[in-house]
């Protein structure tokens, strides 16, 4: 009953905070895009979910429901990717599309973009984030800096970094990285048997309160609010589905692996976009509760 009690008021809180946040985004000039539309609407709207997020897991960490390692990696996930992704939403150009097209611009133009910056960043943030993880989870009979230890630490950095990834891919429509991050969020769970799911409440609660204004086609979540929530789903996953204390990733987490990697080498070949308007059963799901 207590648990329910906390889980209700903390969810409310960050409901509430997401709204006030949002509203004010809503009335800053420098934060206005255009969508696919050319509608203006209010962008980097996702600083309003990942903030209160933030909030939710100081008052979880401190209430002893979140572990305090647990809750400052997705903390540090969502301010670092965030901070990237808004420096990519303000000043980013659209010149440069994809990985490849920001390492072209690099080599062939001698050019940096904030797209680069961005993946630079993201790297660096994502092997940051695996060495923590790995440091704390898994047991210290396995040697630091071992070859069984670099490896776990390189599998957790590329898992991190393709999810956040994954989701900025899926963020060029409305609802659909939303979509996308609640299918991740289901499929997390089954495999967890429900376990963690404290750590994912925030940015559950978070994310249905800005769904509205991203499904009424007023908001984007740019950057800033896509890369923090894929990095926070990868750390989340590896936090829970590696095998307590072993150093040995689950069948699961290697599945996972390929799937990111497939999306990010079909992105690069193919538009998304254009394939899911082919396929009546994803174009549905992906226009369903959208604004017409």
């Amino acid at each position: 009953m207590k648990e329910a009690v906390i889980a209700i008021l903390v969810a409310a809180f960050v409901v509430l905070w997401t709204r006030l946040t949002l509203r004010n985004i809503f009335h800053q000039p420098l934060l206005r895009g255009k969508n696919f539309l050319g509608e203006e609407v209010a962008s980097s709207a996702g600083l309003s979910f990942i903030g209160s997020a933030v909030l939710g897991w100081l008052l979880l960490c401190w209430r002893g429901f979140v572990d305090w390692h647990e809750g400052g990696q997705l903390m540090f996930a969502s301010l670092w990717f965030g901070s990237l992704g808004l420096l990519d939403d303000l000043a980013g150009e659209t010149s440069a599309k994809g990985w490849r097209g920001h390492l072209m611009a690099l080599f062939r133009q001698r050019k940096v973009t904030t797209g680069f910056i961005k993946l630079v960043g993201g790297g660096v943030g994502a092997i940051f984030l695996s060495a923590w993880l790995f440091s704390v989870n898994v047991s210290p009979s396995l040697p630091r800096l071992s070859a069984h230890w670099l490896l776990l630490l390189i599998f957790g950095a590329v898992l991190i970094a393709l999810s956040a990834n994954t989701l900025n891919l899926l963020d060029v429509r409305p609802s659909r990285a939303l979509k996308g991050f609640w299918a991740l969020t289901f499929v997390g769970l089954l495999v967890s048997d429900g376990k963690g799911w404290w750590s994912l409440l925030p940015l559950l609660a978070g994310t249905v309160a800005y769904a509205p204004a991203d499904f009424r086609r007023q908001a984007m979540m740019g950057d800033a609010g896509s890369n923090p929530l894929g990095a926070c789903f990868g750390v989340w996953v590896l936090n829970h589905w590696m095998l307590p204390s072993s150093g040995i990733v689950t069948v699961e987490l290697w599945i996972l692996l390929a799937v990111f990697v497939a999306l990010q080498i079909y992105a690069e070949c193919r538009s998304l976009t254009e394939d899911i308007k082919r396929i009546p059963p994803l174009r549905w799901l992906d226009e369903l509760g959208v604004r017409k």
